[in-house]
This record gives structure tokens, C-alpha cells and sequence, in this order.
């Protein structure tokens, strides 16, 4: 690992470590002192990881004397205010700070340099952040051996976080699976809990932004362009360990719940009501949960695709079955979770009848299904981008031309009156409200209801008939669906 490296290193640790240090100090908390240490513990991390630019340091004394003085009046004076100013005189310093120890001192900027240094800089600062990452992912150790070990480590990694995102997700999703990892931990998914992190994350941005703002200057980075294609080969062929424990590990988890799934969910209400739960709360709850967990799969696959360098033509041949065994079994585990929300969807609507987002929600299951396919064979084949890009495509224009073909409201009308007959249950209001498109539908149903429900669907024709009639009355307005609407009424 050489320097530049170990920097990049130390910078996300140090952002992270002040991420969570602020959490402590801010979180839930009205600012009061807890500015000023925040503040104070930023400049030592500075001076920590800025050993080599001590010159830098020193003829940047009189910046760090005042941003410490505006960063200890919130914890002196109270007027909110006041205090507002403070706090935003604290930030502007602290972007003067970063620009001039990154080499443009004050004293050499002119006032539109000024005017640019507050809008730009920020910017530049998410530039900068990306090259530190850059070169994360660029650790790699001159040993077989050990770097074999390292790759394993940074899939380990970067899996932690994919890997509680998708136990928190599954974990509300199944009964039975949250409490088997209630457990070992408490996943809970509060509003305080989003709260946290969101605030967590915003300050590792922040911190990586400014720390990686002053140690990696832009005149830095143009200085590395040479040693980084030189080591460019060695690290990409490496990748492919780093995704295959990525993957691996997110397979596993995947494969624990299936596991409850075949149990419960499709293994039969027996297993379901020993477990304690009732078949009806077990299996209507979680379908949102699981629609969102195949499509961060999706995205998680296509991305680890990108990292693992396995899409580029020519690519090495044990790079490639590095992603794709992973890949391959982490898709047909995606494929049984769609399932399993297609199953938790049909029971519901068995329960509670079709409606029009419920048909939606189907149809795009169905389609999740179909990119899935889509992406197995581009992975399979080693297929460029662009064939998943055009596959979409292809699939969403033949989505769109099957709904229009089935016509969502006549499915929804038939379904629902097909319920009715088996269960004596149907919602009149919702079936009366549809388009006209399943006019003759709700005419067969108001032909076979009962009383009061037959009196609000004269009602509703009659409304609807007077409206038909208005809007007929221009030949600009023409539509079939609505004619024969109007016909069917006029005759009834």
C-alpha cells in the first residue's frame, strides 16, 4: 500500500470516526458548546493527518483563532439569531480554511475569488471525495498472499452495509425471519433510527469532503495520474475476489430467507399457526419490502458488475466466473423472492379484491421477473451494457402494449365479480368508480346486486350518463370505449 493509498485510508477512517462523534454531540441535542468542541476536534484531526504540511498549519493560525471564536458563541449566547450567524460565519472560515491549506492562501485571493470560493468550492469538494474513493479501491498488497486476504476483507466490507440494509428490509418483511434475527440483534426500523443515519452519513460526506479537499489537492491528483495507470492491471484483477465475497455473503442472507419462506409462507398454514402467527398477518405483510429488496438487487448487480471490470470485452476468463457463479445464484434467489411477493399479493387480493394499483403492482412484479431473465442472459453471454439497456426497453414497450390489450379497469371489474359470486363480497363503490371501459361489467353487476346498492349505481349511471352526453357533444371529445359507454346506458 503506498502513501497515497494509506492517506485515502486514513481520511475515510478520520471522516467516519467525526461522523459519529458528531452524531454524539448533535443528535436530538439544541447547539450549545458541543459546537465549538465539534469544531476543535476537526482541527486536531487537520493537524494529525496534516504532519507534513506543518508550514501550511502555522501561517494558517490566525484563520484557526477565529473560526474557534465564532464556533464558542453559540455556547455563550442564546439570541437563535445570533447564533445563526455564527454558525454560518464558522462554515464560511472553515471553506477558506480548506482552500488555502490546499495552497490558495486569503491573502492572494481577490473578492471574486471570494464570491467563487463560496459556490464552487463545495462542488469541488464532492470532486475530491470521489478520488479519495478512487483510491480505495486501489489497496492492493505486493504479496499474493496477502493481497488474496486483503481483497477478501474489502468484500467483507463492503457487504456489511448491502447486507443490513437487506436484513432490515427482510426482516419487516416476514414474521417468522424477524424473529429469528431478533434473536442475535434488534433490527428496528424507526423514524428516530432513519433519523440517525441519514445525519451519520451527511456528516462522513461532509468530514471526507473537506479533509479530502486540503490533503488531496488538485495538483496532487494530476502528479498521480502516471503511478495510477501503473498499478491500474494489477488492481482490476483482483476484483473479482473482492465481489465474489460481496456477492457471496448476500447470497447467504438471501438463502436464509428463502428458507423461511418454503416454510411458512409456502409450506402451509400448519407450519405458520404452530409458529404463532395467523396465516392472514403472516402472509399479507412484507410485500413492499420485498418489491424494494429486488430492485436494490438490480442495481447491486450491475454495479458489481461494473467493479469487477467482468462486462469489458476481452476480460480475463477467471474474472468473469468470479462474478458471474455469484451472480447466477444471487438472481435465481431474487427470482423465488419475487415469488414470494407475488404470493403475498394474491393473497391479499383474494382477501381484499382487485384494484387498480394492486393490478399495476402485478404487472410489475412480472416485469421485474423479465429483466431478471434479461440480465442472467447479458451476464451469461458477457453481453455489453447497452443489450440490458435495449432489453429494458424491449420489455417496458411490451409491458405497456400487454396491459393496454388486457385493459386494466374490464380485468379489475371481472375479477372482482367473479369474487362476488364465490363470496357474496364485492365493493360496490370502488367497481361503480371504474372508467368506461368496464361499463357493460358494472351494468351486469347492477342487474345482480341487492337493494341499496342497486340505488347508488342508478345514481352513478345516471351522473355518468349526463356527463357522457356533454362530452359528446364535440366531435373532438370522440372516443369508443366511451360511445358504447353512452350506448349501453342509453339502452339500460
Amino acid at each position: 500500500m503506498n502513501s497515497t493509498m494509506r492517506k485515502a485510508l486514513h481520511i475515510m477512517l478520520t471522516s467516519l470516526a467525526l461522523a459519529f462523534i458528531f452524531n454524539y454531540l448533535f443528535f436530538q441535542k439544541t447547539l450549545g458548546i458541543s459546537f465549538a468542541i465539534f469544531v476543535f476536534t476537526l482541527f486536531v484531526a487537520v493537524v494529525l493527518l496534516g504532519m507534513q504540511q506543518r508550514a501550511l498549519l502555522k501561517k494558517s493560525w490566525w484563520l484557526f483563532a477565529l473560526i474557534l471564536f465564532f464556533a464558542l458563541m453559540p455556547g455563550i449566547r442564546a439570541n437563535e439569531f445570533l447564533t445563526f450567524l455564527n454558525v454560518c460565519a464558522t462554515f464560511a472560515l472553515l471553506i477558506l480554511l480548506a482552500h488555502g491549506l490546499a495552497g490558495t492562501p486569503a491573502f492572494v485571493m481577490k473578492l471574486r475569488d471570494y464570491l467563487v470560493l463560496m459556490i464552487f468550492v463545495p462542488f469541488r469538494m464532492l470532486g475530491r471525495v470521489l478520488f479519495t474513493v478512487s483510491q480505495m479501491n486501489q489497496i492492493h498488497s505486493n504479496s499474493k498472499h496477502r493481497d488474496m486476504w486483503l481483497r477478501v476483507v474489502k468484500g467483507v466490507i463492503m457487504a456489511v452495509p448491502i447486507l443490513i440494509i437487506f436484513g432490515a428490509l427482510f426482516s419487516q418483511a416476514d414474521l417468522a425471519f424477524s424473529q429469528f434475527i431478533n434473536r442475535f440483534v434488534d433490527i428496528t426500523i424507526s423514524e428516530r433510527s432513519v433519523q440517525y443515519l441519514v445525519l451519520l452519513f451527511m456528516a462522513f460526506i461532509a468530514a471526507l469532503c473537506f479533509l479530502s479537499y486540503i490533503f488531496f489537492p488538485k495538483q496532487y491528483q494530476s502528479g498521480l495520474s502516471r503511478e495510477q495507470s501503473h498499478t491500474a492491471a494489477a488492481v482490476q484483477s483482483g476484483k473479482g475476489i473482492e465481489v465474489l465475497v460481496f456477492l457471496g455473503l448476500i447470497s447467504v442472507l438471501f438463502l436464509v430467507f428463502i428458507g423461511f419462506q418454503i416454510t411458512y409462507l409456502f409450506g402451509g398454514e400448519a407450519n405458520i399457526v404452530n409458529a404463532g402467527f395467523t396465516y392472514a398477518e403472516y402472509a399479507r405483510r412484507g410485500f413492499w419490502e420485498l418489491l424494494v429488496v429486488a430492485l436494490l438487487s438490480l442495481v447491486v448487480l450491475l454495479v458489481s458488475e461494473k467493479y469487477a471490470g467482468a462486462e469489458s470485452i476481452g476480460s480475463e476468463q477467471k474474472r468473469h466466473t468470479q462474478f458471474l457463479i455469484p451472480a447466477l445464484v444471487l438472481i435465481i434467489e431474487v427470482v423465488v423472492i419475487i415469488v414470494s411477493a407475488f404470493k403475498r399479493l394474491s393473497l391479499y387480493i383474494d382477501a381484499y379484491g382487485m384494484t387498480t394499483l394492486r393490478f399495476y403492482v402485478a404487472g410489475f412484479i412480472l416485469l421485474l421477473f423479465v429483466l431478471f431473465v434479461v440480465l442472467a442472459v447479458k451476464f451469461i453471454q458477457s453481453k455489453p451494457e447497452q443489450f440490458f439497456a435495449f432489453g429494458t426497453l424491449l420489455s417496458l414497450a411490451a409491458f405497456l402494449i400487454l396491459v393496454n390489450i388486457v385493459n386494466p379497469d374490464v380485468f379489475i371489474a371481472r375479477y372482482n365479480m367473479k369474487a362476488y359470486h364465490r363470496t357474496g363480497k364485492i365493493d360496490v363503490m370502488y367497481v361503480g368508480a371504474l372508467s368506461s371501459d368496464a361499463e357493460s361489467e358494472k351494468i351486469e353487476l347492477y342487474k345482480t346486486i341487492a337493494d341499496e346498492d342497486t340505488e347508488f349505481l342508478r345514481e352513478l349511471f345516471q351522473n355518468q350518463k349526463a356527463r357522457l352526453e356533454k362530452q359528446s357533444a364535440h366531435w373532438q371529445s370522440a372516443n369508443f370505449a366511451r360511445a358504447r359507454a353512452l350506448k349501453l346506458l342509453q339502452e339500460l
